[in-house]
This record gives structure tokens, sequence and C-alpha cells, in this order.
């Protein structure tokens, strides 16, 4: 009897032991295994509206830009999303509304030490998903912000260690300086680092609404963390229909 767990990066599924591990099928064939489907949700958008407050006044809105570094966004990188640059479009468009509109634009940038030594469990996990030399130091080329982001020095930078924005950073500190009590997500990974930070922003009473346009991912799990969001979390929405809702807003 072999002792170890079914884990799956990419389109395989390894077996993971104390030793080694050994690819025993794709995803797919997984999934053919597994036989699960979500339960049939028919979502209200009128029953939404009484549960779920609206995007508020748009002076107590931010926009969240997570993670749009080259290492997660540039063709290529280690950790690249292939939707990355149709993301950065989107999320433009709502970077540009935002500043026009004098909405608070926060861009968070996962910043670890070189030695990686604040990674802590995440260091274990990255040897398998990158190489150990491409931790996201502050300055190196990984690091920064994809050149075609509308991005501003007058802008708020906010440096996170971890998948979770509000963890060790001054997140909270920031929004609830500005008055903020909704927050727009667009970023990369949807199914990671956003995904996190957006529940975390639900638990700390912040109203959460994503960009699902705005937001890509390496890994094939978006579908997934929609669902969640939407069941549980906040609202899924795109960059269109948020812009069209905060202009309703400031009427």
């Amino acid at each position: 009897m072999i002792n170890g767990c079914l884990i799956s990066y990419g389109k395989e599924v390894n077996l993971m032991t104390r030793n080694s591990a050994k690819k025993v099928a794709t995803c797919a064939e997984r999934a053919k295994t597994v036989n699960y489907s979500p339960p049939a949700f028919k979502y209200n958008l009128e029953q939404q509206k009484d549960v779920r407050p609206l995007l508020i006044a748009p002076e107590k809105t931010a926009l969240l830009v997570i993670d749009v570094q080259n290492f997660f966004t540039e063709p290529g990188a280690p950790l690249a999303a292939p939707d990355g640059p149709q993301v950065v479009v989107q999320i433009n468009k709502l970077v540009d509304y935002c500043r026009a509109h004098n909405i608070p634009i926060i861009w968070v940038q996962e910043t670890n030490r070189k030695d990686g030594s604040d990674m802590g469990m995440m260091a274990k996990h990255w040897k398998i998903l990158a190489p150990p030399d491409s931790m996201l130091a502050e300055g190196s080329h990984w690091w920064e912000l994809y050149p075609e982001l509308h991005n501003e020095p007058t802008d708020i930078y906010v440096q996170k260690p971890k998948y979770n924005a509000f963890w060790g950073s001054d997140l909270e500190a920031v929004l609830r300086s500005l008055g903020v009590e909704s927050l727009i997500f667009t970023g990369i990974a949807f199914d990671v680092c956003v995904y996190t930070t957006l529940i975390d922003a639900f638990h700390r009473d912040f109203n959460p609404v994503i960009a699902v346009d705005a937001t890509g991912s390496p890994f094939p799990y978006k579908e997934a963390s929609m669902w969640h969001i939407e069941t549980l979390w906040g609202r899924v929405l795109t960059a269109a229909e948020i812009i069209t809702e905060l202009q309703a807003l400031a009427l």
C-alpha cells in the first residue's frame, strides 16, 4: 500500500509521497473518476440586490489590481497567465475610469526576500510550480508591474509577502483611512491571490465585486472559483458592467 496524495498541476495529476512524485493521470482522466459537478444553482439577480449591497457610492469604492507583475503576465514567464495581455486591456479600462472619477487605485505586488525566508509554506509549493530562482524580490524584473498597465506614481502601492493581500501588509489600514466600503477586484491569479484576498475582504466586512474579464490565471480552476464567489462571497461582473453600475450610482 502506498501512502500519499493526489495533487494536480496544470494538465497532470501526480501521486505525491514522502520521497517522490509520479504522474498517474491527466486532469481530464482524474475528473472522470471523481464524477463531481456543482449542484444546480439558479442565481436570482433581484434577490441578490436585496441580500448584497451594490457598489454603493463611488466615493466609498476602491479598485484593487493584484499581482499583475511580469512573473504572472509576461508571455513566457514562469507562471504567466495565458490570457494575461487580454486581462490587462480590461484592467486598464477600469483604471482609466477610476482615475477620471477620483476612485482610489491600489496596486498590490507580491514581494519576497531574495532568499525566500519570508515565504514560509509558499516556498515549498513554489519549488514545484516555478524555478527556485524566480522569487519576487523587490526591484527584480519579475517583480515589476507589467509595462502595459496604466499605473501612475500618484496611485497607491501595497506590497504583500503571501497570497492574501491583507496578510502582512498595510492594505486594511489604507482602505479604512480612505473610508472604503466596496472593493473592485482585478488581477492575476483569479483562483489564488485574487480569490484569497476577496474572501478575506468579505470577512473584514468589505463589499467585494470581481471583474471576471479583468482577472486571469495560469491554472484551470477559474470557473470553480467564480461559482464559489458568486454563491458565497460577492458578485461576479465584467469590467463594462462595473463601469455601467458606477456611472448609474454617480448620478
